[in-house]
């Protein structure tokens, strides 16, 4: 039997899957040579595949239509889609098919706190017929075990222990929060969800570290049982080292491969074909700017590192010390430093548009918000409700300036307006980085985003180094790409 595939079909998609988990198969090009005594069982697991009635919305990229067909179709899928992309409207379409098709159990979507707002106004925008009820931690398993309909959460409800109760699926926003194995959230949502017929993934940061950190994903999806079931298939243990797990020898295609059974990589639509929203988002430019340090700030160096030059920088907990020092904190007390001022030059010459200034520790955005007084300021102890009125006033361009945390703001909000982004600090953390420059370069996007970076001399080898990884990232993710796409069609 010999079978030809469309790179444009999805249904030869699903035909290439089942050809691959066939006993005996040669592939040539775009055509498949398969004994005939497998046609049954080829074209029985793509009737199944098939046996959904979706009736896609009509507002739907063809992308996000397509990834929400095979979702729905598989019922358990990972969207490792690039930040930007509309995954939002791929889950709201999970989520109402899900619910259409549970037999009245309930569907959970789980993600940040501050994106719930969000996705359930998204939600009454695009869905206006589909309400979603926001659930708070402590009346989740209540819900799980009495609601009905759709439910939004946040990851903090799963501080306490949970549950499955009668949940009929889950759906984990911003999916990285996975990615420790060993994290509270993590394994609290992959037990809760373990008797769900509907699951889905979505995040455009699966794994900004190391490719082990797609192990969650597959335990929470079922691909696999255990997350050291996962790495003994495709790592092998090199014991207390730096790169601890390392993919085998020739491993690399039958990683990827197994992968797009329950999942699919896409930073760049045309790369598989679909026309909608191709080379629409503005490109990014970053600009790194030289902060010179004050005497006193290089006297507090000299006290920390023993030199007087930043050299080797050491672990955490040195880099953490000079960042301090380059804000203008050291042992606990204030020092001089140009940077704030800097800052406050920098915005103030763009003073019609639209910026964002990251901070990483708390003393700095004090300092911060007090060099900027008309700018909103959100902060750990800014209660929800002020929150939800910065985030709205700064949306409707009532506040130009606006002052917070990668980790409060940096996953999940769309901030189009935004064309200006300010790190104080940048954290020695890709991910956190790139959550916080896609708030702003996504669908909806008209204008480049010009995200500036004022540095020290303290800085700089941790700067370099996430742009470092940032760039590895790049590289790495569009490789995948190529890689999931060739398996695919070749």
């Amino acid at each position: 039997m010999r079978l030809s595939f469309s790179a444009d079909s999805m249904l030869d998609y699903e035909t290439f899957l089942a050809v691959r988990r066939c006993p005996v198969y040669r592939f040539d090009g775009r055509f498949a040579e398969v004994p005939d005594e497998y046609a049954d069982r080829i074209f029985g697991e793509v009737r199944k595949s098939q046996e959904v009635d979706y009736d896609p919305s009509p507002f739907l990229f063809d992308y996000q239509r397509d990834i929400a067909r095979m979702a729905i179709r598989k019922r358990k899928f990972a969207a490792f889609v690039e930040c930007g992309l509309g995954k939002t409207l791929i889950l709201l379409e999970f989520a109402r098919h899900a619910e259409q098709r549970s037999k009245g159990k309930p569907i959970l979507i789980v993600c940040p706190l501050m994106v719930i707002q969000q996705t359930m106004e998204e939600a009454e925008r695009f869905y206006p017929g589909m309400p979603i009820q926001h659930v708070k931690g402590a009346d989740l398993q209540e819900w799980i075990d009495n609601g009905s309909g759709i439910g939004i959460t946040n990851y903090e409800s799963f501080n306490n222990p949970l549950r499955g109760g009668r949940l009929g699926g889950m759906i984990i926003d911003e999916s990285s929060m996975l990615k420790s194995h060993y994290g509270k959230w993590g394994t609290s949502i992959i037990d809760v969800a373990a008797g769900c017929e509907w699951k889905l993934a979505l995040t455009g940061t699966p794994a900004p570290n190391d490719r082990i950190e797609y192990a969650n994903h597959a335990v929470f999806l079922g691909a696999c049982r255990t997350v050291n079931e996962f790495l003994a298939r495709y790592f092998v243990n090199r014991g207390q080292t730096d790169n601890r797990w390392e993919m085998k020898p020739h491993a690399l295609g039958a990683f990827y491969r197994d992968l797009s059974h329950w999942a699919i990589f896409l930073s760049d639509p045309s790369v598989y074909g679909w026309k909608d929203n191709a080379d629409k988002i503005p490109p990014i430019n970053v600009h790194i700017h030289e902060v010179d340090l004050l005497d006193e700030q290089r006297k507090a160096m000299q006290n920390v590192t023993g030199g007087l030059m930043v050299g080797n920088i050491g672990g955490i907990g040195m880099r953490s010390k000079l960042g301090q020092i380059a804000k203008g904190k050291h042992n606990g007390e204030s020092i001089g430093t140009n940077k704030t001022g800097f800052i406050q030059d920098l915005v103030g010459s763009w003073p019609d548009e639209s910026s964002l200034i990251w901070c990483k520790y708390n003393p700095e955005q004090e300092v911060i918000s007090r060099a900027f007084p008309d700018a909103g300021n959100i902060d750990g102890s800014t209660p929800m409700e002020k929150r939800a009125e910065l985030i709205k006033s700064f949306k409707s361009g009532e506040i130009k300036t606006l002052i917070s945390k990668p980790k409060i703001l940096g996953f999940g909000l769309n901030l189009q307006r935004v064309t200006r982004q300010v790190f104080s600090t940048l954290e020695d953390s890709y991910e956190n980085y790139w959550q916080a420059v896609k708030r702003s370069n996504r669908v909806g996007s008209t204008m480049p985003l010009n995200v500036h970076i004022p540095v020290t001399e303290l800085e700089e080898p941790m700067v370099q180094n996430v742009l470092r990884k940032a760039a590895m990232v790049e590289s790495d993710t569009k490789e995948q790409q190529r890689i999931f796409r060739e398996l695919a069609w070749r």
